[in-house]
């Protein structure tokens, strides 16, 4: 993007700089190339206080708000031809500059979103995509008001955009639906998390489904029995799922394997990881392939290429144990689904370790005795459970009074790590708690 097209944001003012200077942009001062701008956000801090940082660093230019103009004059003294952009509100500008980007696109814009999962199913999608196009995408959790914007105004004539969109309250999806104005939307699957802010499974329905308006084409989980009968209007819908009648010989191991029946053939699809999980979302990002006119061929390839995201049910080998990375988010699904997959796992000494699931609300302690319910329930006997945190207290007494094996703790700084040596963990828990702090590095 010029700078001239910079000053389409509203109530913008060019305060120095090269109005036909090519630029991209951050909002972090360490993460500078070639002619970038830095977005002065407010958070915990304010952005302003490291623009003269930036400088030092080789921005090439800033935004600022009207109250903290008199930064300009010493960035000024640093580097004379810095771009300077005076705005009302950085995290406004920001938005509106991501509206103005998304118009002037005019390839495929992909938007996903569900209760959890996204990351893995983008990725997966990723992996297809990247066989035959060059694609922009969300990376890590740059899902929300400023990650997604972020993501959409680095846009670089790429062929297929593909963004992820986080919410945790109503109206976000949206808000951010709005903004990127995709093509073609998904939505993973409906489930519990931030069930606190929305109330009921419902409401989590009505907000996620809502990514799906002013899309050419809705695809939706056939899995997921609220998604099943989901009513969407004014989008094409493409329905998928393991129940697809062209997916056949689906096998279960180290490496999952399917076949495919695609215009009169068969294919063979191999996913390199034993999560199950992970053949609908490579039946999704096959939809997708297909719906772009991609070599099915290529597609395949994308599939066997996939690798998980780091903390996302991440499995490491230490010594003779296996470590289960899974901190990196929690749900009531995504934690019993992956204290299932542990139970099955071949595995000597394993130990739990679980954190609490965080924004519940209301439903947080109904929703935390429901996993040691489950746990009894199943007879998952596992050798220990080591459970953090003030919601996990429901869940260590339903285990205590059921002869479990188990410790509690306050916080994750009570707890030590010396438990973990010798022995095959999965931790799990939402990032909030920091339990990841106590994921081995090697």
């Amino acid at each position: 993007m010029k700078v001239k097209e910079i000053l389409e944001i509203k109530n913008s003012n060019l305060v120095n700089g090269d109005l036909d200077l090519s630029v991209n942009f951050s909002i972090n001062t360490n993460d500078v190339c070639e002619n970038t701008i830095f977005i002065p956000l407010k958070g915990n801090t304010d952005g302003h206080d490291y623009i003269l940082n930036g400088v030092k660093n080789g921005i090439s230019g800033f935004f600022v708000e009207r109250d903290h103009l008199d930064i300009v004059s010493s960035a000024l003294k640093l580097n004379p031809d810095l771009v300077i952009i005076e705005v009302d509100d950085c995290l406004l500008a920001l938005q509106d500059l991501a509206r103005i980007m998304r118009n002037k696109i005019d390839v495929p814009v992909i938007a996903l979103t569900g209760s959890f999962g996204k990351t893995s199913q983008r990725e997966m999608i990723f992996s297809v995509l990247r066989e035959e196009f060059n694609v922009l995408s969300t990376t890590g959790n740059y899902n929300n008001h400023i990650g997604m914007p972020l993501t959409l105004i680095n846009y670089n004539n790429e062929d297929v955009v593909l963004l992820e969109l986080g919410t945790n309250h109503k109206g976000e999806i949206k808000f951010l639906r709005d903004i990127c104005k995709p093509t073609i939307s998904l939505v993973t699957n409906i489930g519990t998390a931030h069930i606190g802010n929305f109330g009921r499974l419902k409401n989590t329905l009505k907000e996620k489904i809502s990514i799906s308006k002013g899309s050419s084409y809705f695809l939706r989980n056939m899995d997921d029995e609220l998604l099943k009968k989901a009513k969407v209007k004014g989008s094409k819908v493409i329905d998928y799922g393991v129940g697809d009648e062209n997916i056949s010989n689906i096998v279960f191991g180290e490496k999952l394997r399917y076949a495919a029946l695609i215009n009169g053939k068969k294919y063979k699809v191999n996913i390199n990881s034993d999560m199950d999980y992970l053949i609908n979302y490579s039946i999704c990002a096959m939809k997708i392939g297909l719906l772009l006119g991609m070599d099915i061929k290529n597609i395949v390839k994308g599939i066997s290429r996939f690798r998980s995201a780091p903390s996302r049910m991440e499995k490491r080998i230490i010594g003779k144990n296996i470590l289960i990375d899974d901190c990196y988010n929690a749900s009531y699904e995504t934690m019993i689904s992956g204290l299932d997959y542990f139970w099955n796992l071949d595995a000597n000494n394993k130990v739990v370790i679980l954190g609490d699931i965080l924004e519940l609300g209301k439903m947080s302690k109904k929703i935390h005795k429901k996993i040691g319910e489950y746990i009894v329930n199943n007879s998952l006997l596992f050798e220990e459970f080591h459970l953090i945190g003030e919601n996990m207290k429901y869940v260590y007494d339903v285990l205590q009074k059921n002869g479990f094996n188990v410790y509690f703790y306050n916080s994750v700084s009570e707890f030590d790590v010396d438990i973990m040596k010798n022995k095959s963990v999965y931790l799990k828990s939402s990032h909030g708690t920091g339990l990841y702090k106590i994921v081995p590095t090697t």
